[in-house]
């Protein structure tokens, strides 16, 4: 499972894992974006599914990683791409509900991802969990507040997260890939 997979980073990553064999459930909140990644991966001779979902809606996630098991047998790895830069000036003039739904993407939709999908990696004894970060987890970031904030917390979960599911042969990880040229980072610019 790619959530995020509609574009950018989530896309790449999607399409990576197809062109190393695997079956890739492609998630994103916009249907077409999801789809054309599914497509481009059926047409290199993928196995693909594309599933359209919020990841901060906990009834959407338990739905994808049904459909995922359903689909394929199994959920062998979760990638957690997904993500919004958020409000961007300063957090005194930061609309309160924009601030708080980018936390509800950011840290709660990794967290929905992590508990829907670990009852069957944990059931198979094995799994790879990966959460992206961002540069907001490295050190502040002034007018991106909420972003530095919840990928801050996307750190922290995941290094709880491992230490949790150790002797269960589930490694969770985190990376920050920096910047690259895609539209959160014409956003942010």
């Amino acid at each position: 499972i790619v959530t995020g997979a509609g574009r950018g980073i989530g896309r790449a990553i999607a399409l990576a894992l197809g062109d190393e064999g695997a079956a890739v459930v492609a998630v994103a909140r916009t249907l077409s974006e999801v789809e054309d990644t599914a497509a481009t991966l059926r047409r290199k001779g993928c196995r693909a599914l594309a599933l359209p979902a919020d990841i901060s809606d906990w009834a959407a996630v338990r739905e994808v990683a049904q459909r995922a098991v359903q689909e394929f047998g199994g959920i062998h790895i979760l990638v957690n791409c997904a993500g919004v830069v958020g409000p961007i000036g300063p957090l005194v003039e930061s609309d309160v509900t924009e601030w708080c739904r980018t936390v509800q993407i950011n840290l709660i939709g990794t967290y929905f991802c992590c508990k829907a999908v670990l009852p069957f990696m944990i059931r198979q004894h094995w799994g790879k969990i990966i959460n992206l970060s961002g540069g907001g987890a490295t050190g502040p970031r002034p007018n991106f507040a909420a972003y530095a904030a919840s990928k801050t917390a996307v750190v922290r979960l995941t290094e709880t997260l491992a230490e949790e599911l150790e002797g269960h042969n589930i490694h969770v990880n985190v990376i920050a890939p920096g910047a690259v040229n895609t539209r959160m980072l014409d956003q942010v610019l």
